[in-house]
């Protein structure tokens, strides 16, 4: 029995083929899961967590080239966030639409999302103060974890 969040992916899914078709977009069952897995992941996912995942899951043989393709293809329609933390990975995120910004602990890597209207007005106002269009933004600031003061702390 699939649970709401599957659900949720099968609509979000039906309507997206048809939008793509629209735009000479081909679809093929490897894209499906690439997006199904950033869909319903919980992490920021590398390209070879996204690989794995599909391996291990669906039990289905996919290429790196694939991966990386519909990617482009993804992030290019803005269902698709990219971020880089600083490792020289990239880490990929399906943009559910709902705007955070992020933490990064230089330590562990571990990433923290938050949202805050305070700092979000305040990039309205500067933007607003140069006259300049804001289409979109990226905020990741980086430092060290709670955990990985503690575990400094205790040496």
């Amino acid at each position: 029995m699939e649970n709401s969040q599957e659900m949720a992916f099968n609509i979000f899914l039906d309507s997206f083929k048809k939008n793509v078709s629209k735009v000479g977009f081909k679809n093929t069952i490897q894209k499906d899961y690439i997006l199904k897995t950033l869909y319903l992941s919980k992490k920021h996912l590398t390209a070879d967590d996204i690989f794995l995942e599909i391996k291990e899951k669906y039990n289905m043989s996919i290429g790196m080239a694939t991966i990386y393709n519909a990617i482009k293809f993804l992030h290019e329609m803005h269902l698709v966030n990219l971020l880089n933390i600083g490792d020289g990975t990239i880490r990929y995120e399906f943009n559910h639409e709902i705007h955070h910004d992020h933490l990064i602990c230089t330590n562990c890597s571990s990433i923290i999302e938050f949202t805050d209207e305070i700092i979000e007005e305040q990039q309205n106002t500067i933007a607003k103060k140069y006259d300049f269009y804001l289409k979109e933004h990226i905020m990741i600031l980086y430092g060290i974890c709670e955990k990985c003061q503690k575990v400094d702390s205790n040496s």
